[in-house]
């Protein structure tokens, strides 16, 4: 089916989309509506983020115009992959950084540094898993802590 959907689609979509680019409403579409939705989503996402997790603990890469925020967790004491593993055991999906990093010549700590974190979800189911996220990294950094004074 999504075969179909996909490769295939039906006359009345594409007939609709060209109609709007004749006619330039699918640019005023995108600049006046879908763009500054998604300059506001990005913006209060980022302001959730800071309020559980200052810059010492979680960096953001500058937002482009994607649907995901880079949050680098540059001194994090277990990979992303692990901080995965807990997260989705506590119903939060990001993804970890080191899938988008395929065929590097050398090994890269960066790679296991980050997690690609989409921003579109409303509000509260954002606000909920930013705040599972800060949890999660301060318990990984408690437990080196523990380890280190052993």
């Amino acid at each position: 089916m999504n075969g179909i959907i996909s490769l295939a689609p039906g006359s009345i979509g594409p007939a609709i989309a060209h109609e709007m680019i004749l006619r330039g409403d699918l640019l005023r579409l995108s600049e006046e509506v879908i763009k500054p939705f998604y300059q506001e989503r990005v913006k209060q996402t980022i302001a959730v983020i800071r309020r559980y997790l200052p810059e010492e603990r979680c960096l953001i890469h500058k937002p482009e115009g994607a649907i995901f925020l880079w949050l680098w967790f540059k001194d994090l004491p277990i990979s992303t992959e692990i901080l995965y593993q807990r997260l989705k055991a506590r119903g939060v999906l990001m993804v970890p950084g080191h899938f988008f990093f395929p065929g590097l010549e050398h090994e890269w700590p960066h790679t296991h540094q980050c997690m690609r974190m989409n921003y579109v979800p409303d509000s509260d189911k954002i606000e909920k898993g930013i705040a599972i996220l800060a949890e999660e990294i301060e318990r990984a950094h408690g437990e080196s802590d523990t380890r280190a004074t052993r």
